[in-house]
């Protein structure tokens, strides 16, 4: 892997929601993800723990029955065969990290 400076804002807003691959390699990826205000991810599960931060804006994250409200800067992990979706309240920028599995 080369290395390169990465800035973690530097993703358009399309219509709905944008995903632009940072890295990825036999390990984990990372993804940089906008959301336009109002956009949602629907609620699925996935194998492994993930973690998402968020860069710019704010979102509610639902996981399980619980529904959390974060904000640039905050991050969370979304555990392992747990329910979780996203809904974007404004314009949000965030950064998902997963370990390697197949994303639904």
């Amino acid at each position: 892997m080369t290395q390169q400076v990465i800035n973690l804002k530097d993703i358009e807003y399309t219509d709905t929601i944008n995903k632009k691959l940072v890295f990825d390699n036999e390990q984990s990826s990372l993804t940089l993800i906008s959301f336009k205000a109002g956009s949602q991810r629907a609620i699925h599960c996935d194998e492994k723990d993930e973690v998402a931060q968020i860069i710019e804006g704010s979102a509610e994250i639902t996981i399980g029955d619980r529904t959390y409200h974060l904000n640039e800067g905050d991050m969370i992990v979304m555990p392992a065969k747990t329910p979780h979706g996203l809904k974007a309240v404004k314009d949000t920028k965030m950064l998902l990290l997963r370990p390697k599995h197949v994303h639904n």
